[in-house]
């Protein structure tokens, strides 16, 4: 059976997207787990890393974006916005989840909230 093992948020906001890392850091998240994907001339946290595309992403982050998506999710890029990608366990991904959903991402598809993927490599 597949688990929820990666998720993505966007956001248009980059200083709501910092603000929800720090709350991810506090919650005791393994921070090498997140990625955020975007252009920002601040470095969101020491320990988060920061690319510029989706092809910079890790592998295991990088095999859980659904090939459907790759073009909203560059849309969001090319119109500034921020992706976190967080890859771990189906209870990481649960409370990682539940957080940044009470910091109200928005979705491409106009709807708040996060995606989760489904099947990623563990």
């Amino acid at each position: 059976m597949s688990e929820n093992n990666s998720l993505v948020a966007t956001y248009a906001n980059h200083t709501l997207a910092k603000a929800t890392v720090k709350k991810l850091h506090k919650a005791g998240l393994d921070m090498s787990k997140l990625s955020i994907v975007g252009k920002d001339e601040n470095k969101i946290l020491k320990k988060v890393t920061m690319v510029g595309d989706l092809n910079e992403l890790g592998a295991e982050q990088y095999s859980c974006v659904s090939r459907e998506t790759i073009p909203d999710y560059e849309a969001e890029l090319k119109a500034d916005r921020l992706l976190l990608f967080f890859h771990g366990t189906a209870d990481e991904i649960s409370q990682a989840k539940s957080i940044i959903d009470t910091t109200h991402p928005e979705g491409w598809n106009g709807n708040v909230g996060c995606s989760v993927y489904y099947g990623c490599l563990d």
